[in-house]
């Protein structure tokens, strides 16, 4: 359950990682040893779940992490953002946790 501290450091896990310091937003994706797939990506928003990071999606392969972490950098910077986030939980610990389930996208204040 706490293997991840005993991964390899951030940047040789990194596969990719966007960051718009503006919207606050980036989406991250690299190797995980903490979880039932080898890679994940995670993003993070001020409009979903506090500005915390969300696990949207988790893949077998590297390649997979690749062509998933394209689709979510589009996805997050289109002109619309969607409607809500699935946060996939990654074990049995995060899910306890809560860190799991739809995120709905809050109404921006006017």
């Amino acid at each position: 359950m706490l293997n991840f501290l005993f991964s390899a450091p951030y940047e040789e896990r990194k596969v990719a990682n966007y960051q718009d310091d503006a919207k606050g937003l980036v989406v991250d994706t690299c190797a995980v040893t903490d979880a039932a797939w080898n890679y994940e990506t995670a993003i993070k928003h001020p409009e979903y779940k506090d500005g915390r990071f969300i696990i949207v999606a988790g893949y077998a392969t590297k390649a997979e992490a690749e062509a998933g972490h394209a689709k979510w950098v589009k996805k997050m910077t289109a002109k619309s953002l969607p409607e809500y986030l699935d946060d996939c939980p990654s074990d049995g610990w995060n899910a306890a946790l809560g860190n799991s389930g739809r995120e709905f996208r809050k109404a921006k204040a006017v």
